[in-house]
């Protein structure tokens, strides 16, 4: 085993490194982010992304004000434990709920807005949105019929210090993007080659594609148990506000709300998955997966089939062709065009 320790060790010094770049949007053009760091899956920090919303930011105090007696999903306990709705606890609140819970905190159990599609569960935020022009060229927005994603995302996420996402792999090796509002996130992401590295494991009662791990926190305090997280290529990167992260597909990855465990302010960000030529074949071929998973035919998730065949219809030569041609008209973008309005 320790022979087997050590050559692994070997084999993984001699691959490239795992860096998250920091770019100023002022200096980054569409085709370059596109090009160096979406398509050879390497994560990114955008600072002057410039206004998202409107009002710039959306606090929780606005979101309490406009949407108070919206519901929605949210998680409680702390913590998001896989990226399917796998949770310590989900009760259905308002808005408003869910501010007094937070505001709260020594109360009892954390909430933890996670992930909810502003489309489907609070549309009329919509109107006030822009996506980051770097990533508006999702070809899951570009099939003829609409599917199980077409309206998924952006989604919100709303949460104070000491709520957090578990280490998990985003469905299907969708690549993924964040904008932080308010507050802070710490992040740990790890390359998508090591997720070996993280004791993964497929439990057969809750069959899915991506693997579970163990919580990184009892990996990093038990070393002598995990001797292969060591190896695991991964960089640790805080978003603030104003900030956006790019997410490489299929990156195994962990989230924890404030810049510390002491952060009063609480975290507000916007998010979305994608797809584009880099991750359409993987995508759909994992979405081929879930649609089959189900033990009968009949059973087939509808959902996940509507999705995979928009995307085996799209021409992907062109698209891409498409995709490059309004990069590189795009250029650097100015401040004003930065964000395109969503939809």
């Amino acid at each position: 085993a320790l022979a087997d320790l050590a050559a692994a060790e070997a084999v993984q010094v001699a691959l490239p490194a795992f860096t998250a770049d920091v770019r100023d949007a002022s200096e980054l053009s569409v085709a370059e982010c596109r090009e160096q760091y979406v398509a050879r899956f390497r994560p990114l920090l955008i600072r002057s992304i410039g206004a998202l919303t409107d009002p710039t930011p959306w606090t929780l105090a606005w979101l309490r004000e406009h949407c108070g007696q919206k519901c929605a999903a949210v998680n409680v306990g702390g913590s998001q434990m896989a990226a399917s709705c796998e949770v310590a606890g989900v009760e259905v609140m308002t808005i408003d709920d869910l501010a007094q819970r937070i505001e709260a905190r020594s109360s009892g159990r954390s909430a933890y807005l996670y992930d909810c599609s502003l489309p489907l569960k609070l549309p009329a935020l919509c109107e006030r949105l822009a996506v980051p022009v770097y990533f508006a060229h999702d070809w899951l927005q570009r099939t003829r019929r609409l599917h199980a994603f077409s309206r998924s995302w952006p989604s919100l996420f709303v949460g104070a210090t000491g709520t957090r996402s578990s280490l998990h792999i985003d469905q299907w090796k969708g690549h993924f993007w964040m904008a932080q509002l308010c507050g802070a996130k710490r992040w740990t992401i790890f390359h998508p080659e090591d997720a070996w590295c993280l004791s993964p494991s497929w439990p057969s009662e809750a069959p899915r594609l991506e693997p579970t791990f163990p919580s990184l926190d009892e990996m990093e305090a038990q070393p002598g148990q995990y001797p292969l997280l060591r190896l695991a290529r991964r960089v640790d990167v805080t978003l603030r506000a104003g900030e956006l992260l790019l997410v490489p597909g299929g990156a195994p990855h962990r989230v924890r709300n404030g810049e510390s465990d002491a952060d009063p302010a609480v975290s507000v960000a916007i998010a979305a998955n994608f797809v584009d030529g880099s991750n359409c074949a993987a995508a759909a071929a994992d979405l081929g997966l879930m649609a089959r998973r189900a033990a009968a035919p009949e059973h087939e998730d509808r959902g996940a089939a509507a999705a995979v065949a928009g995307l085996d219809e799209l021409d992907e030569v062109a698209l891409s062709a498409d995709d490059a041609r309004s990069a590189a008209a795009i250029g650097v973008p100015g401040v004003a065009g930065r964000v395109v309005p969503y939809g």
